[in-house]
C-alpha cells in the first residue's frame, strides 16, 4: 500500500479502524457513514502539519447542509483504497450514473479525453445518496503530461462550453502530482494556484512542465 495516497483517492476503513474526527460532535455521523460501507476521501493537509495520519474528509449530501466532515486515520487501518470513478464508469451505468438531462453533455464530454469524476456526480455514484441537483456542476480530474496536451485539452473544454448549459469543474492533473483547475490555466495569469498534497501554492505558469519537457 502506498505511503501516501494522492488527493482524492477513495477510502475504505477496516472495522477496527482507530479513526478520529476533527470535531468530536462529529464522530457518530461518521460512524454511521462507515457502518453503511462508504468510503472517505483523502484530503489535503498543510505544508507544516506534522501529524503523520492519514488525512480524510467525508463530504455530507445537500439534505445534510453539504458539511464536509474532517477524520485522520492511521494508514495501517485502511481496507482497502481506489482512485475515483472514470467517467466512463457513471456512463456506463445510465440512469443510475448520471442524470438523464446531463447523458447527452457528459457523452460529448467523454469523446474529448479520458477523466475521473470527484464530487457531487461521485458521491451520488458511490453512494445512491441525493448529491445531485439541478445547479450542480460536474467535478472532473484530466491527467496531462505536458503544455501542449494541457492547451489542447482546454481549448476542447472552452468549446464543449458553447454547447452545453451545465458548468464543468475540475482539475489538470500534473506528472509531478500536483493539480491545476481547468478555468484558471485557461487564464493568462503569469502564476497559477497548484495543489498538491501536502498543500497549495501558487507557481509560475512555465515551470509546470519544465522539467518533463527538459528530459524530453
Amino acid at each position: 500500500m502506498p505511503e501516501r495516497p494522492a488527493r482524492h483517492t477513495l477510502v475504505w476503513l477496516s472495522a477496527d479502524a482507530d479513526w478520529r474526527a476533527d470535531l468530536p460532535a462529529h464522530e457518530p455521523r461518521l460512524a454511521a457513514w462507515f457502518a453503511q460501507g462508504f468510503p472517505a476521501v483523502v484530503a489535503r493537509r498543510a505544508a507544516d502539519d506534522a501529524d503523520p495520519r492519514l488525512r480524510l474528509g467525508v463530504p455530507l449530501p445537500p439534505a445534510e447542509g453539504k458539511q464536509r466532515l474532517s477524520l485522520r486515520v492511521p494508514l495501517c487501518d485502511v481496507a482497502h483504497m481506489r482512485a475515483p470513478p472514470a467517467l466512463s464508469e457513471l456512463l456506463a451505468a445510465g440512469d443510475a450514473g448520471v442524470p438523464q438531462p446531463w447523458q447527452e453533455s457528459l457523452h460529448d464530454l467523454q469523446a474529448l479525453a479520458p477523466a475521473r469524476v470527484f464530487g457531487a456526480f461521485a458521491w451520488q455514484w458511490l453512494t445512491a445518496l441525493p448529491y445531485v441537483h439541478e445547479r450542480s456542476d460536474i467535478d472532473l480530474l484530466w491527467q496531462v503530461t505536458d503544455a501542449a496536451q494541457a492547451e489542447a485539452l482546454i481549448a476542447q473544454l472552452l468549446a464543449w462550453q458553447t454547447r452545453h448549459p451545465h458548468r464543468l469543474d475540475g482539475e489538470l492533473c500534473l506528472p509531478d502530482g500536483g493539480a491545476v483547475n481547468w478555468r484558471e490555466l485557461a487564464g493568462r495569469s503569469r502564476q497559477v494556484l497548484v495543489k498538491r498534497l501536502d498543500g497549495a501554492a501558487l507557481e509560475a505558469r512555465d515551470a509546470l512542465f519544465a522539467t518533463r519537457e527538459a528530459i524530453a
